[in-house]
């Protein structure tokens, strides 16, 4: 189903650097690049300022004026390496097989900048990746977007394996531009077809489960971290709740008391509770709260088993999550991990 603009996010500004300098390197300037924008050079180096939708898209439409290239966008992918994703693109690589880098991609993969959705899986054809459920833009820019994040995942990829990326076979929902040999050239792959239902890769299955160079076996941290940036889909509370929320998440699987957060924020114990509950709120409930969310991403946005989320949440045995988890929703985790997925 395709999403409507205002469910996209605002990208943060540094989204512009890495295709901006691939124009900068083919003889634009900055200037014109950023023309209509309302944006300027420095502004992009911002770490807090964020730009709309409408923004972003007319800075892709001026590349595709100014370079006169309809396949601009596979160009403009190649700097978007791992780390110019923060968080997410570390998570990717300290993965510590190809199979759980795309289960990272899969689940967080709101995290990067692009505006599709990611998948992987394995079929009679091999292993695959995709992306899909592109937004209600012009077409021309819709094809930019999906040229840019398919080379983007073949430089993320190759980065993350430490080899080139070998992709066996390409299909893309546009129709080429009559660019094919382009296609063909940029990604490595003599089989390509234009006019698919999604953009995808097909690769061979046996890359799956191999070990990855950079394989950290405390990769799920990461993907803890990614959970804390999605910790906004909880109620929605004040500044006060949010600051306490992100001490309790500022170390993985381990949850501090009333004590250590009072202490980190510089006051006492009774004052922060005195605070929690002029915004009606407790230390416990808010510590609930929390869990019960993150608890709720895994189960019904990851793969991972249940003895694993229980870490993730603090818990040193699983049935004691199992029993918190009924005691929030009614249910036992793998109960309503069946009910999400039949949603």
């Amino acid at each position: 189903m395709t999403r409507l603009i205002r469910e996209l996010p605002n990208h943060p500004a540094r989204v512009l650097l890495p295709p901006l300098e691939v124009m900068e390197a083919l003889g634009y300037s900055a200037s014109q690049c950023l023309l209509g924008t309302g944006l300027s050079l420095s502004q992009l180096a911002d770490p807090n300022l964020r730009i709309s939708l409408q923004q972003e898209f007319r800075f892709y439409r001026n590349t595709l004026q100014l370079s006169g290239n309809p396949v601009i966008g596979l160009k403009l992918g190649e700097p978007f390496i791992p780390q110019r994703y923060g968080l997410f693109g570390y998570a990717l690589l300290s993965a510590e097989t190809f199979r759980h880098a795309l289960a990272i991609a899969e689940n967080f993969g709101r995290l990067t900048f692009s505006l599709f959705s990611f998948h992987y899986g394995v079929s009679e054809s091999g292993a695959w990746f995709s992306m899909d459920n592109p937004p209600p833009i012009e077409q021309d820019l819709i094809d930019l977007y999906i040229d840019r994040d398919m080379s983007a995942a073949q430089v993320d990829f190759s980065e993350i394996m430490g080899v080139p990326f070998p992709i066996e076979r390409l299909l893309m929902p546009h129709d080429g531009k009559g660019r094919k040999q382009a296609y063909r050239d940029h990604f490595g792959c003599a089989s390509v077809e234009f006019g698919a239902a999604d953009a995808r890769f097909y690769f061979s299955a046996e890359l799956l489960d191999a070990p990855l160079p950079r394989g950290d076996p405390d990769s799920r941290r990461h993907l803890q971290q990614q959970c804390q940036l999605l910790i906004a889909k909880l109620t929605a509370h004040g500044s006060f709740i949010d600051e306490v929320r992100l001490l309790m998440l500022a170390r993985p699987g381990y949850f501090p008391n009333i004590e250590y957060v009072a202490e980190r924020m510089g006051m006492s114990t009774r004052t922060l509770r005195r605070k929690l509950k002029n915004e009606g709120s407790t230390f416990r409930d808010l510590l609930d709260e929390i869990r019960y969310g993150l608890a709720r991403e895994y189960l019904g946005n990851t793969r991972l088993p249940i003895d694993e989320i229980s870490s993730l949440l603090g818990y040193t045995e699983a049935a004691n999550f199992s029993h918190a988890f009924k005691r929030w929703s009614s249910h036992s985790p793998s109960a309503w991990r069946q009910q999400a997925d039949l949603a």
